[in-house]
């Protein structure tokens, strides 16, 4: 008798204790799908960083690159010593004065876009890329060769800074100083060019700002191609 009063007893918990396992197992699911959902979550926002810190690798290792480049040059150029076949130039004359202009015209201005070769873009990174004011640009695109980025007025700065150094150094190759002076010129003719542009007819030049204009280096001195025929 006594048996069977308590087989009746385990019988009446069974509903009870079958339910709180049904529903502490689906606890556990639903738990597990959160933490799922947040795993899948976090998953993609590191594919989209990663891919981010893909394309920044990239543009250093580019920089790298242009960097082991002018040093392999530098260290040549040092072994050759007295027999270097290039005569040392005299810093060119006169070129002071412009040289503060265009660092004037570059501090006042947002950006600049710029359109090179990449081995003239290699160029001129591993120029500026050790001076204080130089800045990876925010956008770097390139299409059949040709690097086409945007430069800040303050990269722009450290890029003046070191042409204009190249140039004046007796040591430079008489290459990389027409490089420089090349790149230098272009640099000073659109910013020069920005300065002098006009304001819209009735509009004061201190309301320009809703469309300013934007200097853009294009360093290429190849005929546009005609194609109106």
């Amino acid at each position: 008798m006594f048996g069977k009063r308590r087989l009746s007893e385990n019988l009446d918990q069974l509903p009870g204790i079958i339910a709180k396992a049904i529903q502490d197992a689906l606890t556990g699911i639903s738990d597990k799908l959160d933490s799922t959902h947040g795993a899948a979550q976090d998953a993609s926002n590191s594919a989209a960083s990663a891919s981010r810190g893909i394309n920044d690798l990239h543009l250093e290792m580019r920089q790298l690159s242009a960097e082991v480049a002018s040093l392999r040059a530098a260290l040549e150029t040092l072994h050759a010593g007295p027999d270097n076949p290039h005569p040392a130039a005299a810093p060119d004359s006169g070129t002071e004065d412009d040289f503060d202009e265009l660092l004037a015209l570059a501090a006042g201005i947002a950006y600049a876009e710029i359109t090179c070769h990449r081995d003239t873009w290699d160029f001129l990174v591993a120029q500026s890329s050790g001076g204080q004011h130089f800045r990876l640009p925010g956008f770097v695109e390139e299409t059949d060769c040709l690097i086409n980025a945007d430069i800040s007025g303050r990269t722009l700065i450290a890029v003046l800074d070191a042409l204009w150094r190249t140039r004046q150094d007796p040591a430079t190759d008489p290459g990389t100083r027409h490089l420089a002076t090349k790149i230098y010129g272009r640099i000073g003719d659109a910013l020069r060019q920005i300065e002098a542009s006009e304001p819209e007819p009735g509009r004061s030049a201190r309301f320009r700002r809703d469309d300013p204009p934007v200097a853009h280096i294009v360093i290429d001195d190849r005929p546009a191609v005609d194609t109106s025929s």
